[in-house]
């Protein structure tokens, strides 16, 4: 499979760069999608101790959440293999997890290894994509519905699982990959540059989501992106 060489290189430009990465990324999805449940995990988190935010990036969070990445970025205090957390167990307070997991190899052993290095009643915030297209960093490997998510995370007591993109996330990607595809003319290169200059275009209709869509109870069965928010038995 041929890898997205524009595309690629240009996310790994950004990723040296905090702000301007927080900038595009809330206008290309967060600023469409549902954080609700994720700020209430923020602020029963506020005063605790020991927080990790894995597969960081060189984002930051606010109230001294340990940036934790495999790569060397800028902004990340902790260079580790989510599948092998360097803590001890039952030591930390609350975990996020955003937009990782589907570039992981073994899920499975990534949630027992936060599930082993959290305290009793500690938090975890995990986003995972449903029905949100490939797209490499620098690996995609997994996609989860509402239930299957739940399953992944048995080991936790749920306090909030829900949508965070949907369905007109979905629609708008499909159709934003479609386009570039319909109008590459089979070049990879061509469809990655189609991509982009779509993005501005495209985008901004999933607010649809954000003010209607996801407030509706079957919207997980067309959601982009979904949550799960909950504690350590």
């Amino acid at each position: 499979m041929e890898k997205d060489s524009i595309i690629l290189p240009i996310k790994a430009f950004l990723k040296k760069y905090p702000r301007l990465t927080r900038f595009l990324a809330n206008y290309v999805d967060h600023f469409y999608e549902d954080y609700s449940a994720y700020k209430v995990f923020l602020r029963d988190s506020r005063d605790k101790s020991y927080k990790l935010n894995l597969g960081s990036g060189a984002d930051s969070v606010a109230d001294n959440f340990l940036n934790v990445d495999y790569y060397h970025l800028r902004g990340v205090s902790l260079r580790a293999d989510v599948h092998h957390l360097p803590f001890r167990e039952k030591s930390i307070d609350a975990v996020q997890c955003m937009q990782l997991i589907e570039h992981v190899k073994s899920p499975e052993r990534m949630i027992s290894a936060i599930h082993a290095a959290l305290k009793p009643g500690g938090e975890v915030f995990l986003t995972a994509p449903f029905m949100y297209p490939y797209h490499e960093a620098p690996i995609d490997l997994n996609r989860w519905t509402q239930e299957g998510l739940r399953s992944l995370m048995k080991e936790f007591s749920p306090i909030q699982i829900g949508v965070l993109g949907g369905p007109t996330a979905t629609l708008v990607e499909a159709f934003h990959g479609w386009l570039s595809i319909l109008f590459s003319f089979n070049s990879d290169k061509l469809y990655q540059t189609n991509y982009l200059l779509l993005l501005p275009f495209l985008k901004p209709l999933k607010i649809i989501d954000k003010v209607l869509l996801n407030k509706y109870s079957s919207s997980h069965r067309l959601a982009a992106m979904i949550y799960f928010y909950g504690t350590k038995r």
